[in-house]
């Protein structure tokens, strides 16, 4: 399959991707596109039993599933099943899952690699999260992946890599916004300071970001902001720098972005010089990007090693 084409596939090569139908005699149709290391797949049939296991098909992959069906279950490896609201699907690798659709169904997933996810959140939720409400981000996502699914014509080299952007940046926003939401039961200042720090981790590439722009983008006085940074030990330049560098590391540490210099990578991640980001990555990992590059390279030598014995 060249990179870019759409192609249809069927219950077989769904396995590829973690998905196994459970009852073989339901019939469903998929579409399938991988315009890079983003995996965008469409899928519909009646009353089906899926397995899915996503630890052995794609361990370095979060998954973005839009569930649409009259009911809903799931269940995991060693427990009952649980019904769930139709509607976004987060699970991280690692996922082994049992999941029931009643009715007509559709299905429209995109599979992000989790170190693209790193220059947005810290962290995906450690299991498969069923979020009900749709937001207008989740439905623009799930329109444009149809879409892009919907369109046989192969992808040029410019538009896979756009496509493959704009799947990141929304799978990282929406994270953004559901880790917004879980916050609003906490304390309004803590509140205040997940949200700036949700506007600086989506923003921290922009080497104009300032205390003062976030402070604006979060609808406060840059004091207020300074005091609630301050009452954990942090401040929001400290933060700015901290989240460049988780960027910076996501990016070394991605081999989709080997091709970039060091420089480059700088220059991505916000700072204004590499000297700015090696001293950054030495303050908050005790590293270089040279060192992170090798490491990366050194592990993915080790775990071929591993799989060929």
């Amino acid at each position: 399959m060249s990179p870019g084409e759409v192609r249809r596939i069927g219950a077989e090569e769904l396995i590829s991707h973690g998905v196994r139908t459970i009852d073989d005699r339901a019939p469903l149709r998929a579409t399938e596109r991988t315009p890079g290391p983003v995996i965008l797949l469409s899928m519909q049939g009646r009353s089906t039993e899926f397995a899915i296991d996503t630890a052995s098909a794609h361990p370095d992959h979060s998954v973005f599933a839009f569930v649409d069906t009259a009911e809903l279950s799931m269940k995991p490896s060693d427990g009952p099943w649980m019904p769930v609201e139709s509607g976004l699907v987060v699970a991280p690798p690692g996922v082994t899952h049992h999941v029931r659709c009643e009715g007509p169904w559709h299905i429209t997933a995109a599979y992000v690699r989790r170190p693209a996810l790193g220059a947005f959140v810290t962290g995906v939720p450690d299991d498969a999260r069923s979020l009900g409400e749709r937001r207008p981000l989740d439905l623009a996502m799930q329109a444009f992946i149809e879409q892009i699914l919907a369109t046989d014509e192969e992808a040029t080299a410019i538009e896979r890599y756009a496509i493959e952007h704009l799947i990141v940046e929304m799978s990282g926003a929406i994270l953004l916004d559901r880790v917004g939401a879980e916050s609003s039961q906490r304390s309004p200042r803590a509140t205040l300071r997940d949200r700036a720090v949700a506007v600086i981790a989506q923003q921290c590439g922009d080497p104009g970001l300032t205390p003062a722009v976030v402070a604006r983008e979060v609808q406060c006085s840059l004091r207020q902001l300074q005091l609630v940074f301050a009452e954990v030990e942090n401040s929001v330049a400290g933060e700015i720098r901290h989240q460049r560098a988780r960027l910076a590391r996501s990016l070394l540490l991605d081999s989709a972005h080997d091709q970039l210099s060091i420089e480059q990578i700088s220059q991505r991640a916000g700072f204004h010089s590499p000297m700015s980001l090696r001293r950054a990555l030495d303050e908050d990992y005790g590293t270089t990007p040279r060192a992170l590059r090798t490491q990366r390279d050194t592990g993915q030598h080790a775990a071929r090693e591993t799989a060929g014995r």
